[in-house]
């Protein structure tokens, strides 16, 4: 059976735990980076939304 990585509302990312350490893990212990990529993200896929609704 296939596991959700990650779901994408509107205003939020819900992201699997096992992601968001490996992150942190492969940025050295600097969650403080991967909480600006993972709002980079969230921008980017907004950004995304919003350029489609508007097509």
């Amino acid at each position: 059976m296939s596991k959700k990585r990650m779901i994408v509302y509107d205003d939020q990312l819900l992201i699997d735990m096992e992601l968001i350490f490996n992150a942190i893990r492969e940025a050295k212990g600097d969650w403080k980076k991967v909480e600006q990529e993972m709002s980079a993200y969230l921008t980017a896929v907004q950004g995304m939304v919003e350029s489609n609704s508007t097509e």
